[in-house]
């Protein structure tokens, strides 16, 4: 475990095998950590680094920070984080058109995370109060990757 002071708080962290990826985890947790509300911290520290504990939705979400490098807004919404914890298969499959936020779903247990999802928790953004769905904010704002960028992320060192 890789041990990371937050504003006085140490926080743990499991290791990755490859170090640019164990960088690119932690900061994301990191930066997630660091956009709660003081109260909630702890909880999800436990679920981040329990794979026991539920969590799954949360890991994702800080995967996809990791790996695209997005940035959070300085403080997110309790509520937001309330579903994650509350709903073990809550999963960030819908982001808002106007900020990018990714916002949780559950997706529907007939047809996966592909389908419509059972339960769309924001269908308006917990943070600047854009609309919500699949790939709104993405579909127009992705960038290709360079090939540089592809390799980094693939190839271990």
């Amino acid at each position: 475990m890789q041990n990371i002071n937050l504003e006085d708080e140490e926080i743990r962290f499991p290791v990755a095998t490859f170090s640019d990826v164990r960088t690119e985890w932690n900061e994301a947790c990191v930066r997630l950590l660091r956009a709660l509300p003081v109260e909630l911290r702890e909880e999800v520290e436990l679920r981040l680094r329990s794979l026991h504990r539920g969590g799954d939705g949360l890991r994702a979400w800080v995967s996809s920070n990791a790996s695209r490098g997005e940035h959070l807004p300085d403080e997110l919404p309790p509520e937001l984080i309330e579903v994650y914890l509350s709903d073990p298969e809550a999963m960030p499959l819908d982001d808002c058109q106007n900020c990018g936020l990714a916002v949780p779903v559950r997706p529907n247990r007939l047809h996966g995370l592909e389908g419509d999802p059972e339960q769309r928790y924001f269908p308006q953004c917990p943070v600047c109060g854009g609309v919500t769905g699949p790939y709104l904010y993405w579909s127009r704002n992705a960038r290709p990757l360079s090939t540089t960028e592809v390799i980094r992320r693939t190839k271990p060192r």
